[in-house]
């Protein structure tokens, strides 16, 4: 008897894996909510699986509550689930991230690096021929 009250309220950390569209997502929930720093948590040290995987849950929370709201015979789990979701599908928000190449430098700004990097060496070598070297370098920079 105590189980099924634990069951039906919910009681417990209930860890879930939905495979939606190709995408694993891992959440957990307790008392009929989600628990929103779960979702997707084994993927957050890579930005781009973490972000195209919060996107994809919350996708899915909208789906799963629109087709277990438009259910007319839900036992009482089943109409604990669907307001899980729909509740999730409002308040979950989604990492969006991507990462793209660095944009090629200009022939200017190789210049001021190689400009820069002259003006240190000068700084650790006390040579005159890195002197030179410098003034030439950074005179083309400019």
């Amino acid at each position: 008897m105590t189980n099924t009250y634990v069951d039906a309220a919910n009681t417990t950390v209930t860890a879930q894996t939905l495979t939606y569209k190709g995408t694993n997502i891992r959440f957990q929930h307790f008392l009929w909510q989600v628990k929103q720093e779960s979702v997707c948590a084994d993927l957050k040290q890579q930005a781009t699986p973490y972000s195209e995987c919060t996107q994809q849950a919350r996708a899915m929370f909208s789906d799963l509550c629109n087709l277990l709201s438009s259910m007319n015979n839900l036992n009482p789990k089943g109409r604990s689930l669907s307001r899980m979701y729909c509740k999730a599908s409002l308040n979950y928000k989604s990492m969006i991230a991507t990462i793209s190449k660095p944009a090629r430098k200009t022939k200017q700004q190789l210049k001021e690096k190689e400009c820069n990097q002259y003006i240190l060496k000068a700084m650790q070598d006390s040579r005159q021929e890195i002197a030179k070297r410098r003034d030439k370098v950074c005179a083309e920079g400019k």
